[in-house]
């Protein structure tokens, strides 16, 4: 019987965080072995999970020799499989027990990554890289979605470059100018006006909407919530699934029922566990997916991605230049 994509998800996330880590090396220095990003679970001695299940009978040497194998060998396996999955897209290639960084187009790929390798993401300048994978989504999802198509980063807080009004009504009364639906409109029990210590976002970070030819009510609306840490299943439910927490405050929501979108700079590894994914909390762009989609030839992104996403990459890797390893 196949295991639900749950059981399997904690050595999938090591072997995810492991592959990580090696392709953040790579991008660091040029090239790197594939085993890498076996180095933090050597330095913490965490390799229980590829260990021998009765040590008695192995030498603990033996046993770590083993894992450490075994460690590389999954860390290979991972990364062929992005490689499948992205194609020419992916910025890396295996030669031998080396993994080689060859720059993207975009850069797309690299600043994902560097995202989630990232030391904070609310300290300093590192607090600009949530809000620029936020703008990176509603991009990726206007291209996606086609002519006809546009967008907005509602998600808490404010960003400077692209400034958004700064309570939660403002931004809902801006959704109504520029759609014609998304009706403020709260539950009587509820403050007309929420101060937004209180009410930020409601897990509202991305509206993206498709004009229909006719103007009549009956929009296509892609609303998406965004996570950039580890944490990032904790954030599934974030917009829920009857859209109960935007109803209190919008009335009515939309004439169409929404889609739910779910994004993260992360690789969700395991296609069963994606799948359960895109049930819980929507449509999925994990960085796959969002490099993918991005190296295209969608022109809000081609236009100026490259030098974009290298500057931001350079908050992680303050070295970065395209192409050349940072010692």
């Amino acid at each position: 019987m196949p295991r639900h994509p749950w059981e399997s998800r904690r050595q999938d996330d090591r072997v995810a965080t492991n592959a990580d880590q090696t392709e953040f090396a790579a991008l660091r220095y040029g090239s790197c072995n594939v085993d890498a990003g076996t180095f933090d679970d050597r330095i913490a001695e965490s390799l229980e999970d590829y260990e021998a299940s009765d040590p008695q009978r192995v030498p603990r040497w033996a046993s770590r020799d083993a894992a450490l194998d075994s460690a590389a060998s999954d860390i290979g396996l991972e990364i062929g499989r992005r490689q499948q999955i992205l194609d020419e897209a992916y910025p890396f290639k295996i030669e031998g027990n080396r993994l080689r960084y060859r720059p993207s187009r975009t850069l797309v790929y690299e600043f994902c990554l560097a995202v989630s390798q990232a030391p904070s993401l609310k300290e300093g300048d590192y607090a600009r890289l949530p809000l620029a994978f936020e703008r990176l989504v509603r991009d990726v999802l206007i291209d996606f979605l086609g002519p006809g198509t546009r967008g907005m980063r509602t998600g808490w807080p404010s960003d400077p470059g692209e400034p958004r009004p700064a309570r939660f009504r403002q931004v809902v009364e801006r959704l109504h100018e520029l759609t014609g639906e998304w009706v403020w409109s709260p539950d009587p029990t509820l403050p007309d006006d929420p101060d937004p210590r209180d009410v930020k976002d409601e897990g509202l970070d991305i509206f993206v909407w498709k004009e229909v030819p006719d103007k009549r009510p009956g929009k296509l609306f892609v609303l998406g919530q965004c996570a950039c840490g580890n944490d990032y299943p904790t954030k599934f439910h974030d917009i829920d699934a009857n859209f109960e927490k935007l109803k209190k405050w919008v009335k009515p929501l939309s004439y169409a029922t929404p889609l739910r979108a779910f994004a993260t700079p992360r690789h969700i590894p395991n296609g069963a566990y994606f799948a359960d994914v895109n049930h819980q909390a929507g449509l999925t762009f994990d960085r796959a997916r969002i490099a993918l989609l991005a190296e295209g030839e969608g022109e809000n992104l081609q236009r100026q991605a490259r030098n974009l996403y290298a500057g931001l990459i350079r908050i992680v890797i303050s070295s970065f230049q395209v192409g050349q390893p940072v010692q």
